[in-house]
């Protein structure tokens, strides 16, 4: 104990001998050490918190909250957001899941667990189970990645002993998508399908789908008959004719591309038929077929005659009359005759391309052999038919490249800029960090040249009894030694002045007529 106080002593000691200056640095380099463990120790011990979950309804977020505190588990609360130590996530999310009815805002088929349906009247269910289906549609779109939430509302006719045709039930959803997200028409659809397959004797063009920025999703959809008739819409047809022109001069640019590189430019136009077109033929063949075979025989006791009758072309009559002792005899043979016939239906799905064409741009002088050329290589590429009345077209004109030159240019100028800056902060950093070198250097020197002084005055105070008998120590000098040659300050300006004399006696002489002059007139 006693050594530790002597030791807290002697470093108090030091520190009252330093100067300003060292006294300052130790104390920064003290509290910056204090600062750092402290901080460290409060990261280390403070515990790290992790989201449980998030985005729920506040139904939801009530009955969680409610549960962690009966459990008496740490939460925080930040944003939508439920947090938990992060220890406990996958231990509390797993029994929460099991112990907790999340609704996500909507009630499901679950309505009828909480309500009794004794002394319920037929109204009341009807009500209560269009309810619940519109909530498991609810939470079943609200699964999709591209919905938020949603809203579903169902109308189901009553059903009646008496109403041979029902009248259709019909619903509309209302959508909020999440940030950034749209749905595909055939997202669309399938949300349609979903939703009249769950409710009976819904049609498919009683289905409303709206987003949140009332936009109608199902507009042009289906037609009354609840087809698709998304085909024959003058948007899908410009989408399709779009897309065959952009794949037509894909192609011609796969050609022309590797040749003459950015100097060409190609444009192609289609002409389609979007009539959908049903053709229905029936052939009869030249020679007919036999469909029946009926033949009748008749005998009479009494004689006589008995004469035909013509009968219809596709009849073949023929009556034999025989007179006997015993009767008449009668005889009718039948045979039908029925042509073959082919029938055959075609139908031509819309969308057929009726014409092309074709032009080909080239930047600068282009002979008529190239062009030649070039129009075989578009022929050939896109399978133009004369026939169907395709053209190709190939012009050589000189290009403005003015902007593309400005754009190039403002280009290399924004790499310049980007690289001076980028420059600037890498030196800003390096200097940066040398004055941040060259401080700390400073402050360590400091302090060892401090520690430095202090052992050397140890040093001097306790040199007598360091020393040990056969070291080789030389003796210090206590005085000086003596310079019989040093010259004082007198006999050096007295040397300088007779030098000076040597070397210029005219001023000399000058300055002495001077001095004597001044003397006679005093």
């Amino acid at each position: 104990m006693s050594k530790l106080s002597e030791s807290l002593k002697e470093q108090k000691d030091k520190i009252k001998e330093m100067s300003k200056a060292k006294k300052i640095a130790v104390a920064i380099l003290t509290s910056v050490a204090i600062i750092t463990v402290i901080t460290m120790s409060v990261l280390a011990l403070k515990p790290k918190y992790a989201v449980l979950f998030s985005k729920m309804t506040a139904e939801d977020s009530g009955a969680v909250i409610e549960k962690l505190e009966e459990k008496k588990y740490k939460y925080k609360i930040q944003g939508d957001s439920i947090l938990v130590e992060k220890k406990d996530v996958d231990k509390l999310r797993m029994e929460l899941l099991s112990q907790v009815s999340f609704k996500e805002g909507s009630n499901g088929f679950e309505l009828f667990d909480e309500k009794s349906s004794v002394g319920s009247t037929d109204t009341e269910t009807k009500v209560m189970y269009q309810r619940a289906l519109a909530g498991e549609l609810e939470r079943t779109i609200k699964s999709f990645e591209e919905v938020e939430n949603a809203k579903v509302n169902l109308v189901i006719p009553d059903k009646s002993a008496f109403i041979t045709k029902p009248t259709p039930a019909s619903a509309s959803v209302t959508l909020l998508m999440s940030k950034g997200k749209q749905l595909s028409e055939d997202q669309v659809k399938a949300i349609v399908s979903l939703i009249s397959g769950s409710v009976e004797n819904l049609p498919n063009e009683n289905v409303t789908v709206v987003s949140d920025d009332f936009k109608l999703l199902t507009e042009g959809l289906y037609d009354e008959k609840g087809e698709n008739k998304s085909i024959n819409s003058t948007e899908k047809q410009l989408q399709a004719k779009k897309q065959l022109e952009e794949e037509y001069s894909k192609k011609i640019m796969n050609v022309l591309e590797p040749i003459y590189k950015d100097k060409v430019r190609v444009s192609v136009n289609a002409e389609l038929n979007f009539d959908a077109v049903e053709q229905n033929s029936v052939d009869y063949g030249k020679e007919g077929a036999v469909v029946s075979n009926h033949e009748v025989v008749t005998t009479e006791n009494d004689s006589g005659n008995t004469s035909g009758s013509p009968v219809d072309n596709n009849m073949n009559n023929t009556q034999n009359n025989e007179e006997t002792e015993k009767g008449v005899t009668h005889k009718e043979n039948t045979t039908n005759y029925e042509l073959s016939k082919k029938e055959q239906t075609v139908i031509k799905a819309p969308g057929e391309v009726q014409k092309l064409s074709a032009s080909v741009v080239v930047d600068g002088k282009v002979d008529a052999q190239a062009k030649n050329a070039i129009r075989n290589l578009v022929t050939e590429s896109i399978g133009l038919d004369k026939k169907r009345g395709d053209s190709v077209t190939v012009e050589s004109l000189d290009f403005d490249n003015a902007e593309k030159e400005a754009a190039q240019k403002e280009l290399e100028d924004m790499k310049k800029q980007e690289a001076a800056a980028k420059r600037n902060k890498i030196i800003a950093m390096v200097v940066g960090g040398v004055g941040a070198l060259i401080a700390i250097l400073a402050i360590i020197l400091a302090v060892k040249k401090s520690r430095g002084e202090d052992e050397e005055e140890y040093e001097d105070e306790d040199s007598n009894f360091d020393i040990i008998i056969g070291d080789d120590v030389k003796p210090k000098e206590v005085f000086e030694t003596l310079n019989l040659d040093a010259k004082n300050e007198n006999e050096h300006v007295t040397g300088e002045v007779k030098k000076y004399a040597t070397n210029k006696p005219e001023q000399v002489a000058d300055v002495v007529k001077s001095w004597l002059a001044d003397d006679e007139r005093g």
